[in-house]
């Protein structure tokens, strides 16, 4: 298994999202971490309805309440606990979950996955 390590545990600020490139060459971040009192939630940074990257300003992926993922291009808006789009053009359509792993106090995300799902 092939892993990449994303950030300490601890640099996650609970209530706040931040974004993570996994490629060199990427312009937008890949992935989006959200950390809530519930724990951390990872996703594809994708927009279900144009596969178009979410954030609205570096790391910013949550709507202005902090409860919710907003896409940064129409304003559909997610839930954190599951990626399920709640309003906007892809309603009922979800964000690709991506599997975090956390051990001795970093947050990994394993490779191979993500490969399969790109």
């Amino acid at each position: 298994m092939a892993e990449q390590r994303l950030c300490r545990l601890d640099a996650l600020v609970e209530g706040q999202s931040k974004g993570f490139m996994l490629r060199p060459d990427a312009r937008y971040a890949d992935l989006i971490v959200v950390r809530t009192a519930c724990g951390l939630f990872g996703y594809r940074n994708r927009c279900p309805h144009t596969g178009a990257p979410m954030e609205w300003e570096t790391d910013r992926f949550l709507d202005i309440s902090g409860t919710l993922i907003q896409c940064g291009i129409h304003g559909a808006l997610f839930r954190i606990e599951d990626g399920y789009c709640l309003s906007g053009p892809c309603a009922r359509q979800s964000l690709q979950a991506v599997t975090l792993i956390e051990r001795d106090g970093w947050l990994l995300v394993d490779m191979d996955l993500e490969q399969r799902r790109s």
